[in-house]
């Protein structure tokens, strides 16, 4: 299993609207280098709710949308990076944004920007080779997009470094995308899908690119739309934030924003793998360490990084801690209710489903935090799950509240381990399975599972939709951590990479 995690891309965003065939559309970094008419470095599915039964798309597989060889530059010369980072899409979803990464004596990371044309490609292996541009203007002109058709706008990150780990964040409201690197560098680029401008273009004045921690990887970056902080771990164990222009609380280390802030959490001797996760409404930050110098734990902390609290989640250190999940009772509250849960490590470093509260328990001295509600507990609940027979690491915890679904099982936990999994259909091998976290059980147990090559991806849900009208339309999506194989094949096929799609209530 990656040590970062790397999620698909879903369209639509609305999980309430009428699932759609023939636009809605699932889009997974290949991770390997594309050629044109062979092999695919980025794809798009759409025919998403088909399977077995009486499928809502009326196929028994998803179908090929459009697939590309992304590896070019701006000149059109061919590039030998790969995507292995997650993709991020514009807001009417006819744009991906990608970063190619290549070693610094390569060149360093590519951020791409694509604008996607339905059934270009149309198959893994008969990838497409989108129009080469540098503005969005869609008028043939050289240098331009095509009046229709696909086209492709590249930006080498300043300073020529890889990116292994950080996935772009995209800020809807403002047209930006932050982006780190391997070097300890978070970049920032303008008008990226051409909303407030047709020209994207990494910012390289007034501070930017920002240095963060020379020399570390850093993980995705999360921005906070109320304080305007920027957030992002490194493989140095460190949180740290970075003021924007808009930002409204902390301070600059030096001069003004944008700016590096002047605090930051320290406490790891292990990589942070996970992009820190933001609560804008209670003002609190969450990052999961796999090793704090005594356990694996989470810690909770202000957004200038200035008060935290930290729970263990067990003295098994082995592994990656990848990042947790709220519950439905929390999402919908106001931050004092619900519970977060964390697939940690047990004494023996075997995989458990943990939650923790956010009551202020056991806390002494109490909170330290100047809004104290929603303070997390100083330790995790007594019921937990061991879900596999060993040491495994496992991926991050996915939440999803389908309001179709039976009124005792609405909301579920998604997950899944590398190998020795515990679940009915894991086989004791890799594995994505399901818990059932509906009004904070009093105990856990494993829904359904299904075995799964070296664990999934990061996991990404669709639809809150009628089963009955909609059949296979509430569904998961990831792909898989190993080849496929003759006892998990995929569609048949042995010996290759699998995008994979599963219904949220059976797995299957």
């Amino acid at each position: 299993m990656n040590w970062y995690p790397v999620y698909p891309a879903k369209y639509t965003f609305d999980i309430n609207a009428n699932p759609d065939c023939s636009n809605d559309y699932v889009v997974f970094p290949t991770n390997l280098a594309g050629v044109t008419a062979g092999q695919a470095s980025l794809i798009a599915y759409r025919n998403l709710y088909a399977g077995i039964g009486l499928p809502f798309c009326g196929v028994a597989n998803p179908t090929v949308y459009w697939s590309y060889n992304t590896n070019f530059n701006n000149a059109g010369t061919a590039t030998n990076g790969t995507v292995e980072t997650s993709p991020v899409l514009s807001g009417d979803g006819t744009k991906v944004a990608f970063v190619e990464t290549r070693t610094a004596a390569n060149g360093g990371a590519i951020l791409h920007l694509l604008k996607w044309h339905a059934l270009d490609g149309g198959a893994i292996n008969t990838a497409a080779a989108p129009t080469t541009a540098t503005v969005w203007t869609a008028d043939g002109l050289a240098g331009h997009c095509p009046v229709a058709g696909a086209c492709m706008i590249s930006i080498v990150l300043n300073g020529a470094q890889p990116d292994s780990a950080s996935s772009p964040f995209y800020d809807y409201a403002r047209d930006a995308i932050y982006v780190g690197d391997d070097n300890g560098v978070l970049h920032k680029i303008i008008n990226a899908f051409g909303v407030t401008g047709a020209t994207p273009s990494e910012v390289t004045t007034g501070n930017w690119p920002i240095t963060v921690n020379t020399g570390r990887m850093l993980t995705s970056p999360a921005l906070d739309s109320v304080s305007g902080n920027i957030f992002t771990g490194d493989s140095g164990g460190s949180l740290s934030y970075v003021r924007e222009t808009f930002s409204t609380t902390g301070t600059c280390g030096a001069g003004s924003p944008p700016c590096l802030g002047s605090t930051n959490i320290t406490p790891a001797v292990h990589v942070i793998a996970d992009a820190p996760i933001v609560d804008s409404t209670t003002g609190k930050v969450f990052i999961f360490m796999g090793n704090n110098g005594t356990s694996a734990a989470v810690i909770q902390s202000d957004v200038t990084l200035s008060a935290s609290v930290t729970a263990s989640l067990g003295t098994g250190t082995a592994h990656h801690l990848h990042a947790g999940a709220f519950d439905n009772t929390y999402l919908t509250g106001n931050g004092s209710a619900g519970s977060l849960y964390m697939c940690g490590s047990s004494g023996s470093s075997a995989p458990t489903i943990q939650r923790i509260g956010f009551t202020n328990s056991g806390r002494v001295p109490a909170s330290p935090f100047a809004n104290a509600a929603g303070t997390m507990n100083a330790a995790v609940d007594a019921a937990t799950l061991t879900v596999a027979t060993g040491s495994a690491e496992c991926a991050p915890v996915t939440e999803f509240f389908n309001a179709n679904a039976p009124a005792a099982s609405r909301d579920q936990i998604f997950f899944g381990v590398q190998n020795l999994g515990s679940g009915a259909n894991c086989g004791g091998a890799g594995c994505v399975m399901s818990v059932n976290v509906t009004g904070t059980p009093g105990s856990l147990a494993i829904a359904n599972s299904i075995a799964e090559i070296n664990g999934p991806s990061g996991i990404i849900v669709d639809n809150d939709a009628s089963t009955a009208s909609f059949q296979q339309s509430s569904s998961l999506y990831f792909s898989r951590q190993g080849n496929s194989t003759a006892g998990v094949p995929c569609g048949g096929t042995v010996g290759v990479g699998c995008a994979v799609k599963v219904t949220q209530v059976a797995l299957n």
